[in-house]
């Protein structure tokens, strides 16, 4: 058969079988399509063209009977045949529906496999238009595998132009938008579930029946409603939207009042549950304190041990015994004495004296003395001086160093501290 006869004979098989379309059994329509396929042998361009539009028609047909995996045998082959033809724009549509029937299988990875090869096809043919109704879908295949957040990003940023074959797809995810996210608002979700319920397509009227008729399930957990439920789906093509509506209003009613029943139930046990947290939060509050008690006891407890042990250390000690009993001024030989002791017990006194600039040696004696535990009339005693010029030179180091008048006692203080 010529290339001419051929296509003749499958544009009226084509015709037939759209004429048929509504008027018979689907499957009748695609018997004709497949005889319209049968007659077009070889790769002729052509034929290449008719391929494309007849498989992408049957691909249709399946998915409104929702037999999606024979669908995506169908756009796979349209596909092939418009990339034979270097066909972007059908390649483009190839893959979106492609990603649809993935989605409509619940395979959200290869769904968005597909979304993702289009967007770029369409990216690198510069076709603007696809982009809407591609970010449309992929919002779509986000929302339906838990990622709302993401979903809504990944939309174009308002206004933008809805073509008609996507009015479904745009009010199932505004319907989403307004019913699951922060953005609730009543009133628009049920005008895009209204939208939704009115639609050609199958898959979307019979997604809001389930998941109207779902919700008292999921909430409640009844077994009437299980059965309700079962009993809708078995019925569910042959009722008429009246009818569905009327069911869902019935189990809307009966979840209401159930639901009452199970928010007192969550508001007792939430209370339990509160009183539950306190009672163990003042239990930790009181461990915790009675630890920080507990280590506030050992260090303050230590230290005093190590204040004492210094302090024995130091009275203990050969020189200060010396210095104690003696009735003479600290000559040079007991003042190294004293100087050695103090290095070895404090390590950093006499940098820290000289950091703060106490240099005379009056003053470094008076210094050392007091940090050795010495009363001030036995520091005069051993350097000479009387009680008054003891407590002046205090005084006086106090006010160098800390910029500030304070009384001799107030230096004491600070040499203990070193």
């Amino acid at each position: 058969m010529r290339v001419e006869e051929a296509l003749a004979l499958a544009d009226s098989l084509c015709q037939v079988a759209n004429d048929s379309v509504g008027e018979e059994p689907a499957m009748q329509s695609l018997l004709y399509y497949q005889r319209a396929i049968d007659v077009m042998t070889g790769n002729d361009t052509a034929f290449l063209a008719r391929k494309v539009k007849i498989y992408t028609s049957m691909g249709e047909l399946f998915a409104g009977q929702m037999l999606y995996k024979e669908a995506i045998g169908r756009y796979q082959l349209a596909y092939g045949c418009a990339e034979s033809l270097k066909d972007t724009f059908n390649m483009i549509s190839a893959y979106k529906c492609l990603g649809d029937m993935y989605r409509k299988q619940i395979d959200l990875g290869e769904s968005v496999h597909y979304y993702d090869l289009a967007e770029q096809l369409a990216i690198q043919a510069n076709q603007e238009k696809p982009r809407i109704s591609l970010a449309l879908r992929l919002a779509t295949a986000f929302m339906e595998g838990g990622r709302m957040n993401l979903a809504v990003e990944l939309l174009p940023k308002p206004p933008y132009h809805v073509e008609p074959e996507d009015k479904d797809i745009y009010n199932y995810v505004m319907w989403h938008i307004y019913n699951f996210t922060d953005r609730e608002d009543k009133d628009s979700a049920d005008y895009y579930m209204q939208k939704l319920l009115e639609s050609q397509d199958s898959y979307y009227q019979n997604y809001v029946i389930d998941w109207q008729i779902g919700q008292a399930l999921r909430n409640v957990g009844d077994h009437a409603f299980y059965q309700l439920y079962r009993n809708n789906k078995r019925l569910q093509s042959a009722m008429s939207k009246e009818q569905v509506a009327e069911t869902t209003s019935a189990v809307s009613t009966m979840y209401q009042a159930l639901n009452m029943e199970r928010q007192n139930a969550e508001l007792q046990a939430r209370n339990q549950l509160i009183k539950y947290y306190a009672i163990i939060a003042i239990l930790l509050l009181v461990l915790v304190v009675a630890i920080t008690v507990i280590i506030i006891y050992r260090i303050i407890n230590k230290r005093i041990q190590l204040e004492h042990t210094t302090t024995m250390t130091i009275r203990d000690s050969e020189i200060y015994q010396q210095l104690l009993a003696t009735e003479k001024a600290m000559n040079e030989v007991e003042q190294q004495e004293v100087i050695a002791l103090l290095n070895q017990v404090y390590p950093t006194f006499l940098s820290s004296l000289q950091k703060m600039g106490v240099e005379k040696e009056q003053d470094l004696k008076v210094c050392l003395l007091l940090k050795m535990g010495f009363k001030p009339s036995r520091i005069a005693s051993l350097v000479s001086r009387t009680d008054s010029a003891i407590a002046n030179t205090r005084a006086r180091l106090y006010k160098k160093v800390l910029g500030k008048d304070g009384k001799a006692e107030d230096w004491d203080k600070v040499i203990m501290s070193l």
